[in-house]
């Protein structure tokens, strides 16, 4: 049986229940584990260990919205006033949606079992606005992620 194709145009990112306005990419890449050497004397191909996964990144951009108080003003406040965001979702469809771990199994709240569980959060680390004679203003939000988002 195939899986459910995620269609964008039911992606949106929110902060808390406000929609950020005028976004139309978003992007999530998890945080990849640290290598530790374990080769010793006599061994002829490098052994590793897994270490600590390292923190994930997440980025969001679209066109700038001035006025935009509970979406775009505060992403930048929460960049600006270095504010841990635990309500952050990006939406792959209407009702399904990545946002910071709070007590669920990582990637997945029915998979608590077996798997670590970490209370985690987001802080935007950037933006940046631009604007071109040709075109209409862009905003993009970069940020980093503590511990795991996790699919709801």
């Amino acid at each position: 049986m195939a899986g459910t194709t995620i269609e964008g145009v039911d992606g949106k990112v929110t902060l808390g229940s406000n929609t950020v306005l005028g976004i139309g990419t978003w992007k999530y890449t998890p945080g990849g584990s640290a290598e530790l050497d374990n080769t010793e004397f006599g061994d002829t191909t490098e052994q590793i260990l897994l270490g600590m996964r390292k923190r994930g990144s997440i980025s969001f951009n679209g066109l700038a919205k001035l006025g935009d108080t509970t979406g775009q003003e505060a992403c930048k406040l929460a960049q600006i006033n270095a504010t841990n965001i635990t309500s952050l979702r990006f939406y792959c469809t209407a009702s399904s949606y990545y946002t910071p771990n709070a007590t669920t199994g990582y990637f997945s709240p029915s998979s608590t079992t077996a798997n670590a569980t970490q209370s985690s959060y987001v802080n935007i680390t950037a933006f940046d606005i631009g604007s071109d004679k040709n075109g209409l203003a862009t905003i993009s939000f970069t940020g980093t992620v503590s511990g795991d988002m996790v699919l709801v």
